[in-house]
């Protein structure tokens, strides 16, 4: 009887996971972000590009719509923002970064999908 009850509690379990992913899906089949849309003001905007100019990453080989919400390639190599900047912007702590021309796109790594484009006249 035991072994029952725990058999049950682990189906029960597994069928709330099962439709809380499904729940995450929409109706096209891609996934949906699990972070909302950031706001950064102009201080964690100037920080965030101040910490990622001085890593001097290299910037991708190829380009992609510099417009938030635009699918970023999955051949894109995306980094970790930098101490420095998380410091300023804790927010951001679970996007990713890569520079193209010249400006900052922090990235969703869930969805692949631009969130925010900080550019250098900002």
């Amino acid at each position: 009887m035991t072994s029952r009850l725990s058999y049950g509690t682990i189906v029960l379990a597994l069928a709330g996971v099962i439709s809380g992913a499904a729940a995450q899906v929409g109706e096209s089949g891609q996934s949906q972000s699990t972070n909302p849309a950031i706001r950064l003001d102009a201080a964690q905007r100037a920080a965030i590009l101040t910490a990622v100019r001085d890593a001097r990453i290299p910037p991708p080989n190829n380009s992609f719509s510099l417009s938030v919400g635009a699918p970023v390639p999955r051949s894109i190599e995306l980094y970790a923002l930098p101490i420095a900047a998380l410091s300023q912007a804790p927010e951001a702590r679970n996007l990713r970064y890569t520079m193209v021309q010249n400006q900052v796109v922090l990235v969703d790594p869930v969805d692949m999908r631009v969130v925010e484009v900080i550019r250098a006249a900002e």
